[in-house]
């Protein structure tokens, strides 16, 4: 039961981090596309004062996945050195990039860091998404494979979608931060990303179909369960569009949160019990029942803190930025 509780709480963080920085990601990825420097100026504004914070969820899933999953963390973890690194060295790139382009004179450098950063970030954390769901042979506790497993078609596809679904996010979160033709041209950005998310999904799934490799996945996802989350995913990009088609950002914000949300608890309950495709399940990754208990009165006391944390700079920081030469929305 102290394993499946830990389970439960690993796939929250990962979907506070996916919603959280996933729009922080977006925004610099649509920086790379955006070519006026004070458009960027403002995107890059609206998320200054928060991500930082969002940052702190993937920070505390790595440290739940270290101490209640440990094989996952020494083994599996292991097996994707090759992206995981990239990601780390891409979140460093992206950070850098953007507190030096503060003082920076030459600005636009800095921004295109930042859009490669956050972009490669993306992509990287998709791959990994990507690997894990596509599996990792071991062999008590080694892993067997290649080092190269987690580049398929597959993991290609996922990474894609991912990205993508960044982008949706931070194109519908600088619709709520921004006024005028900025929160338009971020509205936008939006349903590309939402629309690219869909295009992007449709070859996954029949790759699962199709894919003997895949045959897991298509067991454990297309039951009722998890059917119906991708199922309420989909009703929620299009709830996405036509609020973004009428403007009403924090709406499509709303349901671009959602459908990433819903999809995550999607595959979380359709790979259950098992923590990482095809044979490690939840119970055998776990660690010793007396260390989950201890980890279970630490975060029980420290999680509330920092939900309470990050919802009051969500707070201070509430409503949008109304640059000078704005037009009215």
């Amino acid at each position: 039961m102290l394993a499946d509780i830990f389970f439960a709480f690993l796939a929250l963080l990962l979907v506070l981090y996916l919603v959280t920085d996933g729009f922080d990601l977006g925004v610099g990825v649509i920086c790379l596309w955006e070519r006026d420097e004070k458009r960027r100026e403002e995107m890059i504004y609206a998320i200054e004062s928060v991500w930082h914070a969002n940052q702190t969820w993937l920070v505390i899933a790595g440290g739940v996945l270290f101490g209640a999953f440990p094989m996952v963390y020494g083994s599996v973890l292991a097996a994707f050195y090759i992206p995981a690194m990239l990601m780390l060295f891409s979140l460093m790139l992206r950070g850098i990039s953007l507190e030096y382009r503060a003082e920076a004179q030459n600005k636009p450098l800095f921004s295109l860091l930042f859009g490669l950063g956050s972009l490669a970030t993306a992509l990287t954390q998709g791959y990994l998404l990507g690997a894990l769901l596509q599996g990792a042979p071991l062999d008590n506790g080694e892993f067997t494979g290649g080092a190269f497993d987690w580049f398929t078609p597959f993991t290609s596809l996922v990474a894609c979608t991912v990205a993508c679904a960044y982008v949706m996010l931070g194109g519908c979160w600088s619709g709520v931060k921004t006024s005028g033709l900025l929160r338009a041209a971020s509205l936008i950005w939006a349903r590309i990303g939402a629309a690219a998310c869909v295009a992007f999904f449709i070859p996954i799934v029949a790759l699962i179909s199709v894919t003997a490799g895949l045959a897991h996945l298509k067991t454990a996802l297309f039951t009722a369960g998890p059917l119906a989350c991708f199922a309420l995913a989909v009703a929620a990009v299009a709830l996405l569009f036509i609020a973004a088609a009428k403007r009403r950002s924090k709406q499509a914000f709303a349901w671009a949160a959602f459908s990433v949300a819903i999809m995550a608890v999607g595959f979380a309950w359709g790979l259950y019990p098992m923590m990482a495709p095809p044979s490690l399940t939840v119970a055998e990754a776990a660690s010793p029942a007396p260390m989950l208990k201890i980890m279970l009165g630490v975060i029980g006391a420290l999680f509330p803190i920092l939900l309470i944390y990050n919802g009051y700079q969500y707070h201070v920081f509430r409503g949008s930025m109304h640059s000078e030469d704005s037009q009215p929305s």
